[in-house]
């Protein structure tokens, strides 16, 4: 589904991403894990044309969309969710997932306004609320739901965890479940290190701007010494 080689990126004229690389599979969730500042928010952006590749290559099923502008990566199947989340604060709940359903298939939608609410009820809920009148939580949500109406091949989650209070955590995390138990293809970034292996087939940790270890959840959880060394859990 996606495959980064060799990537250098970073901002301005510095480079925080050395010549890094990783494949994910379609149907899989693939997590970054790595220290706060190891680079993985940069990683995303530049795989999602917010900032440029100096070096290296990024393909989606095949093709190359390296330097591709992020609207036209939304329109062949990319689906991102910011850790800023960037929903709509002037704007409600419905009309934030109204202006996301603009890139929803004309005929034989996945996923509809109709599903994302049955999905997340309490948008339901909330939908004539503006954004600024939203809990973290039921912004992530929103975030959410509003990458899920493009009806994504790949969808793309920055941190969906932080800041939000335990319960939230654990309805995000049965939320994230289901859409892998449908075959949804994930790239998820995450501090929260049972988050994230409880819901990742595979596992790549961000060091010093390149993968320094690679391998699935039970692996990642079995090697106290790597978590120790690079993850500090």
């Amino acid at each position: 589904m996606l495959e980064v080689n060799s990537l250098h990126t970073g901002y301005g004229e510095t480079r925080i991403i050395r010549g890094l690389s990783f494949s994910l599979q379609s149907g899989q969730v693939f997590a970054l894990l790595g220290r706060n500042g190891a680079g993985k928010t940069t990683t995303l952006k530049s795989i999602m044309g917010l900032l440029p590749a100096f070096e290296g290559a990024v393909q989606l099923e095949g093709q190359a969309i390296t330097g591709t502008k992020p609207f036209n990566l939304a329109r062949k199947g990319i689906a991102y969710v910011p850790e800023t989340r960037d929903i709509f604060p002037s704007l409600t709940v419905k009309e934030n997932l109204e202006l996301a359903a603009r890139l929803m298939p004309k005929t034989g939608a996945e996923w509809t306004m109709d599903r994302v609410l049955n999905f997340f009820p309490r948008l339901h809920e909330r939908l004539s609320n503006g954004g600024n009148q939203l809990s973290g939580g039921e912004q992530q949500m929103l975030a959410i739901a509003r990458a899920l109406l493009m009806n994504p091949k790949l969808l793309i989650l920055d941190e969906p965890t932080e800041g939000l209070a335990p319960i939230i955590v654990k309805q995000i995390h049965d939320k994230l479940q289901e859409l892998k138990s449908e075959g949804m293809t994930i790239l998820l970034v995450e501090q929260n290190f049972g988050f994230a292996t409880s819901l990742a087939d595979q596992v790549a940790i961000v060091g010093k701007g390149q993968i320094v270890w690679s391998g699935t959840s039970a692996e990642i959880r079995a090697d106290k010494e790597t978590q120790h060394n690079w993850l500090g859990v």
